[in-house]
């Protein structure tokens, strides 16, 4: 049965990878005796560091995606398919309760690559239930299930749900529960947001496997441009398309080595459109160049790395090819195979406004098949879908060639994150780091670090077991710090307590006005109807820009125009989120800042 996951702690080898991606994914830590090479011999040194780069390559490698062995594994098995076998390996279907077993029977029957598990498909806790939220232990036995009906084929299905943290979260509570990923974003220039963002996601990725997911359609490569956008918001990391790039290279990087398969999106970029594709086709009028300076930026620089899937939007760009949703065009999937993308393209769900109101629910698949995509996530009617791609294989409409090309790459991916989440290749869960990575990039030389340091498999990240530094890592304290590490004060005092006559609350939701007083309370400051500081929370159904306090929730550009003489954004709404805030307004630090622009503010303001 499972039980809470937010003890759990972060391993050894999981704890050195975050201090390795820090290190700017692959340079050195230190100087040359940093892991005890200073006082070899030159010819020495150089072979102990080609040494670490190797050790380095074959962990990242081990993270990137599927080895040529999966792939070759991969073409014999897709070989060895029916016609109708080889179609389901490359839709993934959609169920509509919290019960799976019809589910499972499509994926038997049509041996679909897997299912997606949304909100509604999330058992809730019932009444007098030890935990409130999800039922884990019966989302557990769905999802058993849903994997058990693939059980035959030797590779595990694609279990696979949206987790990106704050608004888009699937599964809540008792999982751990995350501010927005625009947080990470807000932490960056802190030096605080590469570390986190990696052990974040493989919080989030242990936490799901652990349920027994195998991928989560996250991070979002997509760069903002603000408030003209209405659909990332503060699902995006940052308005900054190298520091976007860096964090959702390092968000995939921590869900692999948590177990999961991940997915860059949404290509060709949703963030600098101002259309929400689940409604309409939005229109990118962006030239190729331009879109090769800012918002492809992330998905080049994953691709260069190396990630296992990358999303394909629902985005009209004329550039590429006018009039045509960008998962419906071979030139948009062309564009990803020739910055060197060779693992799976996978459409964003079909069933959105922008596909599903212009093209019908069994054609648009076999369209976005022709065009280069290898898996359909959510046709409107997955069987529908399934008979569209086999009659128009069988009338030579679609190649043979490119549905089995699909297969293949889903197959070899599905053979990856099995091998990754066994812990059989060069990193991933339970995987030790190499001894020489360790001491390399914890600066330690011949004495230091050794297999039996106990304080690391503890999960220490700071100082020596009951030092002032000493920090265990498990979930719940780093979504705390993250809280911490990215909230912004963008107007007003820094460094002053303003509720020392306590502090009246207005805006938000239930939810949010009950959590801050729980904050508040936790504090020691008096929660009034009348009298101290009035903080108003933009967000929910009546968002206000006045009081003393204006605190914006999700994202700050709300801020813009309030006259609160102090204006602080949150980037979420989890109880760490409220404790960051009271703290801040008792005079704690508030080390965020701001990831996109706010009115004439720039990326990067505080007024701390």
């Amino acid at each position: 049965m499972l039980t809470r996951h937010r003890g759990s702690t972060l391993s050894a080898a999981a704890l050195l990878s975050a201090l390795m991606l820090a290190a700017c994914g692959g340079g050195t830590a230190g100087d040359g005796d940093a892991d005890g090479s200073g006082d070899q011999p030159e010819g020495e040194q150089d072979q102990h560091q080609e040494q670490i780069e190797e050790a380095e390559a074959a962990r990242d490698a081990a993270l990137a995606g599927p080895a040529e062995a999966h792939q070759e594994e991969a073409a014999q098995l897709v070989s060895e398919l029916s016609l109708e076998e080889k179609v389901g390996q490359v839709l993934v279907g959609e169920y509509s309760s919290a019960d799976a077993s019809g589910m499972a029977s499509l994926v038997e029957e049509l041996h679909l690559a897997g299912a997606i598990v949304m909100g509604d498909n999330v058992p809730a806790a019932g009444e007098g239930a030890e935990q409130s939220g999800a039922d884990l232990t019966e989302l557990e036995t769905q999802i058993s299930s849903i994997q058990s009906a693939a059980e035959e084929r030797g590779y595990p299905a694609m279990i696979s749900v949206d987790q990106e943290g704050g608004l888009v979260t699937r599964v809540g509570e008792p999982l751990t529960e995350w501010p927005t990923p625009m947080a990470f974003g807000a932490a960056h220039e802190n030096l605080e947001g590469t570390g986190l963002t990696w052990q974040g996601h493989l919080f989030m990725g242990e936490e799901l496997a652990e349920l027994g997911f195998t991928a989560s359609f996250a991070p979002n490569g997509d760069v903002t441009v603000g408030a003209a956008d209405p659909t990332m918001g503060s699902r995006a990391f940052s308005s900054d398309p190298e520091v976007v790039a860096e964090l959702s290279l390092t968000g995939i990087r921590g869900l692999a080595e948590g177990g999961l398969m991940g997915s860059v999106k949404h290509f060709p970029g949703h963030g600098s459109v101002t259309d929400d594709s689940h409604y309409t086709l939005p229109t990118q009028d962006a030239s190729l160049e331009e879109l090769r300076e800012q918002d492809w930026v992330p998905f080049a620089e994953s691709i260069e790395a190396g990630v296992p899937m990358i999303m394909m939007g629902h985005i009209d760009v004329p550039a590429l090819d006018e009039g045509v949703p960008s998962s419906l065009s071979s030139a948009a999937y062309d564009e990803l195979r020739e910055m060197g993308h060779d693992g799976v393209v996978v459409t964003d769900a079909l069933n959105m406004g922008a596909i599903a109101d212009g093209y019908g629910p069994d054609q648009a698949p076999v369209m976005a098949l022709e065009s280069g995509a290898d898996l359909l996530l959510m046709p409107a009617d997955v069987r529908g879908a399934h008979e569209a791609i086999v009659s128009a294989v069988e009338s030579e409409e679609l190649s043979q060639e490119r549905l089995d090309e699909a297969a293949e790459r889903v197959v070899a991916m599905l053979l990856w994150q099995q091998d990754l989440e066994a812990g059989e290749l060069d990193a991933g869960p339970g995987v030790q780091m190499p001894e020489m990575l360790r001491d390399h990039y914890l600066g330690l030389g011949e004495e230091g670090l050794t297999d039996d340091a106990e304080w690391l498999d503890d999960g220490a990240i700071d100082g020596e077991p009951g030092s002032a530094d000493w920090v265990e890592h498990n979930a719940e304290n780093v979504a705390e710090q993250l809280a911490a590490a990215s909230v912004t004060v963008v107007a007003g005092e820094c460094g002053t307590d303003q509720l020392e006559g306590g502090l009246q609350i207005s805006g938000g939701t239930e939810q949010d006005q009950a959590r801050l007083a729980a904050a508040a309370e936790r504090a020691g400051v008096e929660v009034t109807d009348a009298g101290g500081a009035q903080v108003t929370l933009l967000g929910g159904d009546q968002p206000a820009a006045g009081g003393d306090v204006a605190v914006a929730l999700d994202r700050p550009e709300g801020l813009d125009g309030s006259d609160a003489p102090t204006q602080i954004a949150l980037y979420g709404r989890t109880a760490e989120s409220f404790d960051a805030l009271i703290a801040v307004l008792q005079g704690g630090e508030a080390p965020g800042s701001l990831p996109v622009p706010v009115g004439d503010l720039e990326p990067g303001h505080s007024a701390c």
